[in-house]
């Protein structure tokens, strides 16, 4: 019967399970969803319009998540079988949204094309793009700080 089972406490001295744990006290270390997604897609542009504009533009639900440089708000979707994200932390920490692709897209700038076209926006919105492989043009006087 599961009601007959007693689960105990926290142990005293183990952190929360989403901080960093120099001890290793708690034997969970906690990701948010997003932290966990975020190792499929890599980041391969910003863009100027804000989170919100971007996601009302395709009807999307922004999910708030967390990771370790903060809470960020985060859209994941899919436009002609190819997986994208949209992030923004919050706060103001970065001044641009950040585009995500899926790591098994073959053609990072053919996915862009396509994100840029559903937005109904052209490359000029883009605050910078290309790959941490490839490195990172800048647009529009932006210089990435």
């Amino acid at each position: 019967m599961a009601g007959d089972v007693d689960v105990p406490g926290p142990e005293p001295d183990w952190e929360t399970a989403p901080e960093y744990q120099g001890g290793k006290h708690n034997p969970a270390f906690q990701q948010s969803a997003w932290e966990f997604a975020a190792s499929s897609f890599h980041i391969v542009a910003g863009l100027q319009p804000p989170l919100d504009v971007l996601a009302a533009r395709l009807r999307l639900s922004v999910e708030r998540t967390w990771e370790d440089l903060g809470y960020v708000n985060v859209a994941m979707f899919r436009i002609k079988r190819t997986d994208f994200a949209l992030s923004e932390f919050e706060g103001g920490h970065s001044p641009y949204t950040a585009v995500w692709v899926s790591r098994s897209s073959d053609n990072v700038e053919a996915a862009l094309d396509i994100l840029l076209g559903a937005l109904g926006i052209g490359r000029e919105a883009l605050a910078f793009h290309g790959t941490t492989e490839t490195g990172f043009e800048y647009r529009n006087g932006w210089t990435g700080g």
